[in-house]
């Protein structure tokens, strides 16, 4: 049985920004951690069916993830089927859409297998751009008829209390000031991560997670090592245990490398692990 687990979130960690791809060094790294019997998991704010192919089912002589936490935490699945699933109150998404609808602020619903948004604002679209995914149009009656487990504001920071103000049971976490994810109260990247390592029987010391944005704080204080990618933000770079280089200078790997998770197949690091990272401020 696995004793090591790492979490990986999706955009500017997994994926490059840049490229909207992963880099080669990432994909060795990932598969260097599944031979040296580490479980590694996608940690997205993504539902399942907006990863790419290459994310879901693997490619080459990558073959895949050992399980997902989708939706921000909200849905967690393996091969042996989905163990978390936390939806939003109905109640709070229907005060938020009819907030939403005096034109204010833009929306984005998602389901297990759906995104969409009433109307395609510019934020929207920018969001849609920046992450290389597309949003459905739909009526907000759909969001009432389906279970929703996550949704995006494109409401500016110090208007979120507007949101909170006629919800009773969500929070509110981004990692872009274009818009929120609005989550249940009792989600988050950190809760499915408990439930992650709950059912693998996994202790918090053999955990790590690797995230770039404000989204991924409670994830990465909620594992034995949390590591921030060189081009994250400044909320995730103030709680990780270890800062390294960005997603398109090989910083999964450098990170890995760096804590021991795998060796330098590739070569890159110097031969020393003291130096293949920007910083290291000790584990908890």
């Amino acid at each position: 049985m696995a004793d090591r687990i790492a979490f990986f979130d999706v955009d500017g960690t997994l994926l490059s920004f840049r490229t909207h791809s992963m880099p080669e060094t990432t994909r060795v790294a990932l598969r260097e951690l599944r031979k040296n019997d580490v479980l590694i998991y996608v940690a997205s704010g993504r539902a399942l069916f907006q990863l790419p192919r290459a994310l879901r089912e693997g490619e080459g002589d990558f073959p895949g993830f050992d399980g997902f936490l989708c939706n921000s935490g909200q849905i967690c699945l393996d091969d042996r089927g989905i163990f978390r699933m936390t939806a939003l109150d109905p109640a709070d998404v229907r005060a938020i859409t009819e907030q939403s609808m005096d034109g204010s602020y833009d929306i984005v619903y998602m389901t297990a297998d759906r995104a969409f948004t009433p109307r395609h604002g510019d934020l929207v679209r920018r969001a849609e751009e920046n992450a290389n995914v597309r949003f459905d149009e739909d009526s907000p009656e759909e969001a009432y008829r389906r279970p929703v487990f996550q949704m995006n504001a494109f409401i500016a920071p110090e208007d979120e209390h507007r949101i909170l103000e006629v919800t009773d049971n969500v929070k509110l976490v981004r990692w872009t000031e274009d818009f929120a994810d609005i989550i249940p109260a009792d989600g988050g990247k950190d809760q499915g991560v408990l439930a992650v390592l709950e059912h693998h029987g996994i202790d918090r010391s053999g955990a790590y997670a690797f995230g770039d944005g404000g989204n991924d704080v409670s994830m990465l204080n909620a594992v034995g090592c949390g590591v921030a990618m060189g081009n994250a933000d400044h909320r995730a770079k103030a709680v990780a245990d270890v800062i390294t280089t960005s997603v398109d200078d090989a910083g999964i790997y450098r990170a890995c490398v760096h804590l021991g998770l795998i060796d330098d197949v590739l070569g890159i690091c110097g031969g020393d692990r003291t130096y293949t990272v920007i910083e290291d401020k000790g584990g908890r």
